[in-house]
């Protein structure tokens, strides 16, 4: 063997190397890009999911903004049936007849 036969035989076994590399790392682009792709939508599909419940949450905060009056809807409910109680009385005393004095 001289030596132009191993500095061929070692160009030839590193091409073959570069090449594996070369092949390899085409190999692991493409698996990047296909997990990135999936990330993307995975990533588009939880973006949609909030803006559909940030939606919704607004909804229901807009329709329960009054509820803290509710405690005292039973209260205002009986002053309000005096009143219309008072008002049939006083109606029904000038007016001479019978209606609206029921309520």
């Amino acid at each position: 063997m001289n030596a132009a036969t191993v500095n061929i035989a070692l160009a030839d076994n590193q091409i073959a190397m570069w090449w594996t590399t070369l092949g390899l790392g085409l190999v692991v682009v493409l698996v990047v890009i296909l997990l990135l792709s999936l990330l993307t939508g995975i990533v588009r599909d939880i973006d949609r999911n909030v803006a559909d419940v940030w939606q919704v949450a607004t909804k229901v905060a807009r329709n329960t903004t009054t509820t803290w009056q509710l405690t005292s809807t039973g209260t205002l409910t009986d002053a309000l049936r005096e009143e219309v109680h008072t008002h049939a009385t006083l109606f029904q005393s000038s007016n001479g007849s019978n209606r609206g004095a029921r309520v």
